[in-house]
C-alpha cells in the first residue's frame, strides 16, 4: 500500500479529518480514506467487516471480517513501484 496524503499517524487529527463516513450494517462508520472503497465493496458484496485500519504508511493495513478472518493489506516494498500502471 502506498502512503496516503490524507493520513498521518494512527489516531492523528489529519487521519480523523479525512475519513470517509459510510453506512455499514445500519450504522455510520468512519473508515480510513485510502481503504474506504475496499471496505464499501466488501460490505456491498455481503462480506461483513467489523474493523479496519490502513496502516498509515508505517505498518500493513488490515480489514477484520465478521467471520473472524483478517484481510491484510501489505505495504509496497521500498523502491518497488506498482509496475502494472
Amino acid at each position: 500500500m502506498t502512503e496516503c496524503d490524507r493520513c498521518d499517524e494512527c489516531g492523528g487529527a489529519k487521519t480523523y479529518a479525512n475519513q470517509a463516513c459510510l453506512p455499514i450494517n445500519g450504522k455510520v462508520r468512519c473508515i480510513d480514506w485510502c481503504i474506504h472503497q475496499i471496505v464499501a465493496a466488501l460490505n456491498a458484496g455481503g462480506v461483513e467487516t467489523v474493523s479496519c485500519c490502513c496502516g498509515h504508511g508505517t505498518q500493513d493495513g488490515r480489514i477484520d471480517l465478521a467471520d473472524g478472518r483478517i484481510l491484510t493489506i501489505e505495504r509496497a516494498l521500498e523502491g518497488h513501484a506498482d509496475e502494472r500502471a
